[in-house]
């Protein structure tokens, strides 16, 4: 008997069975690699959020933003884990920015809902309910608010009034305002630079958000005992007016979806909206 003998394998032959094993075992994990990198959803894009300054909702100081409002919504992005920045723009670049853009992925705390804005911008739930708004008169002429405090009297009582051009009061004070035969003076000065007017002496009286108001005169004792503070009533005398509350208002890049994921966070992060009491005044 002949003992059987296999051939032998080429070297060649084995090396590049070798090599196609390797290959194999190589390439398997970067083909999967490279098909979930492409797969991979892309980093979400940072909602802008948009104000301007001024205390105590909004506030750009030393390069840092804060205030009620900032500082609320803040909250609720951060619950709701939507990347966004906040940057400072003047309020009427704001509205020019939302109304013009169609794709505007940005957003801007603190506002009114009004019929006109919806025409452009969507808006979410309360972030915040004003407390009852007030008039702002020189010293010298509180005796004229005598007469009483709800605001036809004070129009009445020719009183010079001067307001921030482009800014709602809230429905009904609007109204009364638009109703009203006295002259109203509009102004593009913020309102820290509306009391410096009072001040002076070129206007007698203004309306403001209580909040508002009230932290500007503790900026200022000067202005503390200059001016004093009236706050309005509604018609029979019942003090404070029907609240008024502020929201984000987004451009129309940020989608409904979007604005839900907002909503739900107002819910969970703002329960009990800061202050959240009966009152109203102005907003921008």
């Amino acid at each position: 008997m002949h003992a059987s003998h296999s051939s032998p394998i080429s070297p060649t032959f084995a090396g590049l069975a070798l090599a196609a094993a390797l290959w194999c075992l190589l390439a398997l994990p970067a083909a999967a690699y490279a098909e979930t990198e492409q797969t991979a959803p892309a980093p979400q894009r940072e909602l802008a959020i948009i104000a301007f300054h001024r205390p105590p909702y909004y506030t750009f100081t030393n390069d840092k933003a804060g205030g009620l409002l900032i500082d609320a919504v803040c909250r609720v992005l951060d619950a709701a884990r939507i990347p966004y920045h906040v940057a400072e723009m003047p309020p009427k670049r704001i509205l020019m920015y939302l109304e013009q853009d169609a794709d505007a992925y940005a957003c801007s705390p603190g506002w009114y809902r009004t019929r006109e804005r919806e025409e452009f911008a969507r808006f979410s739930a309360p972030i915040y309910r004003n407390l009852p708004p007030v008039a702002v008169l020189r010293a010298d002429m509180a005796h004229r608010a005598s007469g009483g405090k709800e605001l036809p009297a004070l129009l009445a009582a020719e009183l010079r009034l001067v307001l921030r051009g482009g800014f709602s009061y809230g429905g009904a004070i609007d109204e009364a305002l638009a109703r009203s035969r006295a002259p109203i003076y509009r102004s593009t000065a913020d309102n820290g630079a509306l009391l410096e007017m009072l001040a002076s002496g070129r206007y007698d009286m203004t309306l403001m958000e209580q909040e508002e108001a009230a932290e500007l005169l503790r900026l200022s004792p000067r202005l503390q005992r200059a001016l004093v503070l009236v706050p309005l009533a509604q018609p029979g005398g019942q003090a404070g007016q029907a609240p008024q509350t502020r929201h984000l208002m987004c451009g129309r890049g940020v989608d409904e979806a979007l604005m839900q994921r907002i909503d739900d966070a107002i819910a969970s992060v703002l329960p009990d909206m800061p202050g959240d009491m009966p009152g109203g005044a102005t907003a921008p």
